[in-house]
This record gives structure tokens, C-alpha cells and sequence, in this order.
């Protein structure tokens, strides 16, 4: 079993799901470690739970757990002494209010800083964390879409990932397509997904496809329309969403057969997804506003 199977898994096509009762994944078989998500798309908090707990931490991640989230994203930089940290940016100012270039810091450096008091300041000193403590937690609980932000991480990543045995719990995205590229020539069983801003036209997917061969396509939400979606799966991709918070979205996109929605808020669309699991397909948007 491999993270395909997991990506397969999210390429339901969630009417189709909700009439015959089966779950599609893209012709492939859906198989997974983990317990099968039960809302038709697959659920995936973004940086963790960003809307309930300072983003990319451990406090974000663990309350998207609880919350019950399918998967977390978190972002990766790689520190001066080679180390994988998890943030954003590529300056640690924006969420501990310390300006420095994590590129020149040391992991330890950036393990000191406070990450949590600029969201509140009941999560004052909570650190910035290494991808290695995150994969230890997460190994035996949760899936996880590990972004990787700049170049030099690549290897580490693979290493990691093969490391803890989580080949069919991660998947790797990047804005970065040659990334991808590299971490399947590397490991070409670790589960790749094209981070995208823009699809200009339906041929842009299959660009994607031939410059980094992903499992899947993930495209900004306000690109992501039923052909799109329909498009990137007949080319054996599962198509994840980002950064989805509006009720109304989350419910389109779901009976448009997205495979995946990431949100800030998992909370949201676990309740979106599960009212139309009980209407069904044909339910409308407004309802899940309510």
C-alpha cells in the first residue's frame, strides 16, 4: 500500500458517491491505514487548524486531530544547520516578532522563539517545530501534505518520510513544480501534489503533468470549477483545494467532486460535508450556511 492509494482515496467523485453509494478513486481501489473519512471529501487543515490555534505548531496540528481532520498542511524551510523546520514565511518576523532569515538561522535559533503569542496569548511560547518532531507525532495518527517552500529541502524530505514509514501518509506539494520533479526521481512512490495559482485554460493541467508528473493537482479555489476538477481527474489526478473558509465554497466544491478541501477551519467543512452526506448531492449551498 502507498499514498496513492490515499490519494485515490480523495479522488471520489462525491455525487456519484452520495447515489450509488460507492467511493470512486480515480479507477483505483481506495486503501488507507488509516480510517476512511467519512464526509465524501477529504478533510485538510490548513498549517494545522490556523483558525483555532497559531499556524503551522504543534497546538495547530494537534487540534486538527481533534477537530477531526483527515490531513494537515504545513510548510517547510530548511534552517542554516540543514535542519527541516516547519513555517511559513522565509523570515520568522510575521509570527514571533523577531526578524531573521531562517535560511541564516540555526534550528535552535528558531526552536527559541515564541510562535504562538501573536495569535493569543494563551499559546505564548509555543515554538516553531522541526518536520522530524511533527512526523513522530504524526506517524500513527494522521496524514499529512508536507509544502516545501524553498529549494534544498528535497532530500531531507525523502529521507524523512522513508525514515518514520510514511510513504502511505504524506504527500508532498510545492508552488515549486521542479521540487516534485526531483522528489520523484528520488522516490518515485512518494505521492507528489502541483501547488497551482492559476489555469488559464484546461491545457495548463496537462503542462503540469509533463513537467513534474504529480499524483495530484491542488489549484487555488476561486480556479477550481467543475471542469477543472473533472479535467485533472480523468488525467488520474486527485484534486485538492486550497484555502477554502466559506461554507457556501466548501459545499460547491464538494458536489463538484473536488477530492480534497484544505481549510483553516476543518470544523466548518466537516459539518459542511456531513449535511450534505444526509441531503444529499442536490441540497443547496445556503443551507450550509445556516
Amino acid at each position: 500500500m502507498n499514498m496513492k492509494n490515499i490519494s485515490a482515496k480523495a479522488g471520489r467523485v462525491f455525487a456519484a458517491a452520495m447515489i450509488a453509494g460507492t467511493i470512486l478513486a480515480c479507477g483505483a481501489a481506495e486503501a488507507s491505514s488509516l480510517p476512511p473519512t467519512l464526509y465524501g471529501a477529504r478533510v485538510i487543515g490548513h498549517r494545522g487548524a490556523s483558525g483555532s490555534a497559531p499556524e503551522n505548531t504543534m497546538a495547530s496540528f494537534k487540534r486538527a486531530y481533534e477537530l477531526g481532520a483527515d490531513m494537515f498542511e504545513l510548510d517547510i524551510h530548511r534552517a542554516a544547520d540543514g535542519v527541516l523546520v516547519i513555517i511559513h514565511d522565509d523570515d520568522t518576523e510575521r509570527t514571533t516578532g523577531v526578524p531573521g532569515k531562517v535560511a541564516e538561522m540555526t534550528s535552535a535559533q528558531i526552536a527559541a522563539l515564541d510562535a504562538g503569542s501573536w495569535f493569543s496569548k494563551d499559546f505564548a511560547g509555543e515554538p516553531i517545530p522541526t518536520l522530524r518532531q511533527v512526523l513522530d507525532w504524526a506517524k500513527d495518527k494522521i496524514q499529512v501534505n508536507i509544502e516545501i517552500k524553498s529549494a534544498g529541502c528535497e532530500e531531507g524530505v525523502v529521507a524523512m518520510i522513508n525514515e518514520f514509514g510514511m510513504k502511505d501518509k504524506v504527500i508532498v506539494t510545492s508552488f515549486e513544480h521542479s521540487f516534485l520533479k526531483k522528489i520523484k526521481e528520488m522516490d518515485p512512490e512518494i505521492t507528489t501534489g502541483a501547488l497551482t495559482r492559476d489555469i488559464i485554460d484546461l491545457g495548463d493541467i496537462d503542462k503540469i503533468i509533463e513537467a513534474c508528473a504529480p499524483d495530484a493537482l491542488n489549484p487555488r479555489y476561486i480556479m477550481a470549477n467543475k471542469k477543472v476538477i473533472r479535467r485533472a481527474q480523468e488525467r488520474g489526478l486527485s484534486v485538492n483545494i486550497y484555502t477554502v473558509n466559506d461554507p457556501i465554497t466548501m459545499n460547491r466544491l464538494a458536489r463538484d467532486g473536488a477530492n480534497g478541501i484544505i481549510t483553516d477551519h476543518p470544523d466548518v467543512l466537516i459539518e459542511v460535508l456531513k449535511k450534505l452526506k444526509t441531503k444529499g448531492p442536490d441540497s443547496e449551498a445556503e443551507e450550509t450556511a445556516k
